[in-house]
């Protein structure tokens, strides 16, 4: 078996989003709608050896969406940043421009510019039409889900090279999943703003039903059994952000941690105060200190945990965008995908995440 090692990077996270996403699994495959189409998250091993080391295992017959488009547009005399060139031409002083004046640039690189090389590369890579069908059908069921999913977790960085297509199914694949929480939401610089990754490169292998076919049609599925599932997602979830082994710190603003002599005590994510359970831990928030972590090691008391249960509650609830208002799931999924396509979300975002294609 493959596998990669990965040093200095904690894996726990990454372990328990694993773990959410059998569960989900499991209640798709309960669902006589979304078992008859086979929906399903693809994971892979992930196995946490310390608290800076881990074993992945690798996901075999899979290339980036980053790779796959550099290495077309290589064979094609393309350039990879052709988008952004355009838009800079366009408005060469991008970093000074305003919301409104990025857009514009924005939709006149899209405009100017195919954007069909994801697509292409799907067609060159099938040996005939039916199978190419069939990738695509796999394709754009794997992309709802996934980005259903990751809604609901609020994960953030899904920049082309932490995405990966497999070659033979077609199937859509997510790594790098610690960035949980809407984490990336909520940067001071740059934060990201789409509820999921779904740029018009990602659309356009949907052909010609686009958004509207199977895509919004397996995400409302997806969404119908998760929300029916509510309470079994939030126990796990719960769980997950309650873990004292979960660092809190990446959450803090800088002017609300702690400073002085405090600062030099702060434990890391995985000191023996976290996982232990003896005493508490505290940290400084605009009110004072706020006690995090109880007696048995929960972090019950963090305000910004249970912040972050809470929205995940309103979004399986239909209540994340006016909580005196449920919306339907249908609803629901169409707000989310005009989020996720809207150009003044795209166009602000940070240039290594790739709006543009």
């Amino acid at each position: 078996y493959k596998f990669l090692l990965k040093g200095r990077e904690d894996l726990r996270q990454d372990e328990r989003v694993m773990q959410l996403f059998g569960l989900i699994n499991s209640l798709l495959s309960r669902d006589t709608e979304t078992a008859r189409r086979s929906l399903a998250i693809e994971r892979f091993p992930v196995i946490p050896l310390s608290s800076n080391s881990g074993l992945i295992g690798f996901y075999p017959g899979c290339i980036s969406f980053h790779h796959l488009i550099f290495n077309l547009r290589q064979r094609l005399n393309r350039p990879s940043t052709l988008e952004q060139r355009m838009a800079l031409q366009f408005s060469p002083n991008w970093d000074t421009l305003t919301t409104m004046q990025k857009v514009e640039s924005f939709e006149y690189a899209l405009s100017n510019t195919p954007g069909n090389d994801l697509q292409r590369a799907m067609w060159y890579k099938a040996p005939n039409a039916e199978v190419w069908l069939e990738r695509r059908t796999d394709y754009t069921r794997s992309l709802a889900v996934m980005s259903i999913a990751g809604y609901i977790l609020g994960l953030g960085d899904r920049h082309p090279s932490n995405i990966l297509i497999h070659e033979r199914t077609g199937k859509v694949v997510h790594i790098d999943l610690g960035d949980c929480f809407e984490m990336a939401a909520h940067r001071e610089k740059f934060p990201e703003k789409v509820p999921f990754r779904l740029t018009r490169m990602l659309i356009m292998p949907m052909e010609v039903s686009s958004i509207e076919g199977i895509f919004k049609h397996t995400a409302n599925h997806t969404m119908r059994v998760l929300r029916a599932n509510r309470d079994s997602l939030m126990a796990v979830l719960e769980a997950f952000v309650f873990d004292p082994l979960v660092s809190w710190l990446l959450f803090q603003e800088p002017e609300a941690a702690p400073s002085g002599d405090h600062d030099k005590k702060k434990p890391d994510r995985f000191s023996s105060s976290y996982s232990s359970g003896g005493g508490s831990e505290s940290m400084r928030t605009d009110d004072g200190y706020v006690n995090i972590i109880d007696d048995k090691g929960w972090q019950t008391g963090n305000p910004k945990a249970r912040a972050i249960v809470k929205r995940i509650y309103d979004k399986l609830s239909g209540t994340d965008f006016n909580p005196d208002e449920q919306l339907k799931v249908s609803k629901q999924v169409e707000r989310l995908i005009q989020q996720a396509t809207a150009s003044e979300n795209l166009a602000v975002l940070y240039v290594g995440w790739v709006p543009f294609w």
